[in-house]
């Protein structure tokens, strides 16, 4: 009897201590952006994708503030990087390391061994949270061309669903 109480206890404790599982943002972003953006909003030529998160990630700093959503946040950053979610993501035997590309479309997407590459480009942020806000959680997929800077602001809940999004764009003009 004894030997069964102390099993349960242990069983328990074991999965009360256990880390948090996030979803795979990364991966749900691009999947929606290759269902329903790409179409939306098509481009002239192969979008150009990485397998690997790290040739995904664009450089650190290039999260913008989704602003398109009607939010109004008072600081001017108002976001961190989920630093847990990165950590883990570093690991080479993390199920967040590489993107799944099995159900990609090859006549829309090509894929890309180095963060290198002509244009379109496409590359996804980490996720982000609000510093003193809601537990909603961010994600910005840049879209490179040429002349054309787009972002698509992807708002989740905690379980990985994505609630809301919204598109800017930048062009550059250049003059000689």
């Amino acid at each position: 009897m004894k030997k069964t109480i102390l099993l349960i206890l242990l069983l328990n404790c074991g999965i009360g201590f256990s880390q948090t599982e996030f979803p795979f943002y990364e991966q749900i972003a691009f999947d929606f952006y290759q269902s329903t953006l790409i179409d939306s909003f098509p481009t002239k030529k192969k979008v150009k994708v990485y397998p690997y998160v790290m040739d995904f990630h664009p450089n650190r700093g290039n999260f913008y503030r989704p602003s398109c959503l009607g939010i109004d946040w008072k600081k001017s950053n108002p976001f961190k990087e989920i630093e847990e979610y990165v950590e883990s993501q570093l690991q080479i035997d993390s199920d967040r390391f590489e993107l799944d590309f099995s159900k990609l479309d090859k006549k829309k997407f090509k894929v890309k061994k180095r963060g290198k590459g002509n244009y379109p480009r496409l590359h996804i942020t980490a996720p982000h949270k609000e510093i003193d806000g809601t537990e909603r959680i961010y994600v910005n997929i840049h879209e490179t061309h040429e002349y054309l800077y787009v972002t698509y602001h992807l708002e989740f809940n905690d379980k990985g669903e994505i609630i809301d999004w919204c598109r800017n764009y930048d062009e550059i003009i250049r003059t000689y």
